[in-house]
């Protein structure tokens, strides 16, 4: 029996031109997301715009909808079976064990500690020097399985519901680190006007790899085989760097 890899190479010799879309009879496909910068915009009622939108439609053509809402609320919509697409999970073990994800990562994220200017010494690399500072993360965001097992020993973690909390929580020094990431920070600071104000330390806390995902079902391993295939083609294709420069998001240096 060939794994779901094997499976997508093989696909790519014996079928061609691959049919994308679902046959005309069928539904359009749903896929949902949340707020993550250049990859997916946009508000609840308005119709998003970034890389991932672009993609899909590249690979489905107008056989796929796509649906801003909150990054909750998405998740549980592709667990229930009423979205057929999550746009732009980290892989993680607890999120494997509910939901499909496609073989290859279609971006990657610097996961980073943010500090005021000039304070970045605070973070030197070493989770344990964090046990009683005052820190900041985006609450259900991914950060790596470093930061997992090391969140127990931090025992001034603010959970936050979003980019703009967390920045101005460390602006207004009430906490003194805060984690994220460039692509989600970096339009932020600008609109806060607090890019002088703010900078990132080094080195990452790790690099994680945003997926499609797919509900686990028998048609959400479907979808997911023809999406793998699709996606097989699309990045041998002029496309992919067109659409990665159009966006300013770089196209990950190993997409698995």
């Amino acid at each position: 029996m060939l794994t779901r890899r094997r499976w997508v190479q093989a696909g790519l010799g014996c079928l061609g031109a691959l049919a994308l879309a679902r046959p005309a009879q069928a539904a359009p496909l749903r896929a949902v997301g949340s707020q993550f910068a250049r990859l997916f915009e946009g508000s609840e009622g308005q119709a998003p715009k970034g890389l991932a939108v672009d993609l899909l439609g590249q690979l489905f053509g107008d056989k796929v909808r796509c649906d801003w809402l909150p990054w909750p609320r998405a998740q549980l919509m592709l667990e229930q079976g009423e979205a057929d697409i999550l746009i732009g999970p980290y892989r993680t073990p607890e999120r494997e064990a509910r939901m499909l994800f496609s073989v290859r990562a279609f971006y990657s994220d610097a996961m980073v500690w943010y500090a005021r200017r000039g304070e970045e010494a605070q973070w030197s690399g070493e989770f344990g020097a964090l046990a009683q500072t005052p820190v900041a993360a985006v609450r259900g965001w991914a950060y790596g399985s470093r930061f997992e097992r090391m969140r127990p020993s931090m025992g001034q973690l603010t959970w936050v519901q979003s980019v703009e909390a967390g920045l101005q929580m460390l602006a207004k020094k009430r906490v003194e680190l805060f984690a994220a990431n460039d692509r989600n920070c970096q339009p932020v600071l600008q609109r806060l006007t607090l890019a002088d104000a703010v900078t990132r330390c080094s080195p990452p806390l790790d690099v994680l790899h945003g997926h499609m995902a797919f509900g686990r079902s028998a048609a959400g391993e479907a979808l997911a085989q023809r999406y793998d295939q699709a996606f097989e083609r699309w990045l041998r294709g002029t496309e992919a760097a067109e659409l990665y420069r159009r966006w300013g998001v770089e196209k990950p240096v190993t997409a698995l």
